[in-house]
C-alpha cells in the first residue's frame, strides 16, 4: 500500500476538522470550500499520462485517484489535472509542454531583475514575454495559484520530478524548489505540511477565543 494511502484517513480527518472549525481558519481558507472535487478513474490519468508522455509522480497519482482530483489546498486551492496543465496567468492561455524536461535544478531567474531600473518604468514587452514563457516551467503541474499569478509547480518530468517548486515570476522573484528542514519536498509532503499549518492556526485561535 502506498504512502498516500496510509495517509488517506489522516488527510480526511484533518480536512473535517478544519471544515468544522472553518471561521477560526486563515482568511485563504475561509475564502475556499473545504471539499474535494471527485476522483479520476484510473483510465482518466492513464489516457493523460499516454497522451503527454509521461508518468505522474506516485503520490499525486494516488491522491487524485483515491482522496480527489482538485479541491481544498493552498492558495486558491489545488487545480483539477486538465486545468493544471494550462498557464492561466497568460493572456492565450497556453498549455504546459508536459512531454520537455523541467529545465531547472537550482533555484533560477533572470540577471537583468536585480539590475533593472524600476523606477524608471518597465521592462520592453519582448523581455517580459520572454520571461514569463511556459517554456521555463515545461513538464510541471500548475498545481495551486498562490495568489497575484504566482503558482505552485508539481515538477512531472526531469531531474526534479516529484518535488513541488514555486513560481514567482509575476512579481518578478523566479523559480525555486519548496523546502522542508533544508530538503525538496514532495507533493503530499508539501499538501499535508498545508493542512497541518491551517490546524495550528485554528488552535490557536480557539485558544485565544476561549480565554479571551
Amino acid at each position: 500500500m502506498s504512502v498516500i494511502m496510509n495517509q488517506k484517513k489522516e488527510i480526511l480527518e484533518k480536512l473535517a476538522f478544519i471544515r468544522r472549525h472553518k471561521e477560526f481558519a486563515s482568511f485563504g481558507v475561509k475564502e475556499q470550500e473545504v471539499s474535494y472535487n471527485p476522483c479520476l478513474s484510473e483510465e482518466d490519468i492513464k489516457e493523460f499520462e499516454h497522451k503527454h508522455c509521461i508518468t505522474l509522480p506516485d503520490d499525486y497519482r494516488t491522491f487524485i485517484s483515491e482522496i480527489g482530483n482538485g479541491g481544498f489546498g493552498p492558495g486558491y486551492g489545488l487545480l483539477p489535472l486538465d486545468k493544471a496543465i494550462v498557464d492561466f496567468k497568460l493572456r492565450d492561455k497556453p498549455n504546459i509542454s508536459l512531454n520537455e524536461k523541467f529545465p531547472y535544478q537550482d533555484s533560477w531567474n533572470e540577471e537583468w531583475i536585480t539590475s533593472f531600473n524600476w523606477n524608471e518604468g518597465y521592462p520592453e514587452t519582448e523581455i517580459v514575454n520572454a520571461y514569463i514563457s511556459t517554456a521555463h516551467i515545461a513538464g510541471c503541474l500548475q498545481i495551486s495559484h498562490f495568489g497575484h499569478g504566482c503558482t505552485f509547480l508539481l515538477v512531472v518530468n526531469g531531474n526534479e520530478k516529484g518535488h513541488i517548486w514555486f513560481d514567482g515570476r509575476a512579481d518578478y522573484s523566479g523559480l525555486v524548489p519548496k523546502l522542508k528542514d533544508g530538503q525538496r519536498i514532495s507533493f503530499i509532503e508539501w499538501y499535508v505540511t498545508f493542512l497541518d499549518m491551517e490546524i495550528e492556526n485554528i488552535n490557536e485561535s480557539l485558544t485565544h477565543s476561549t480565554t479571551a
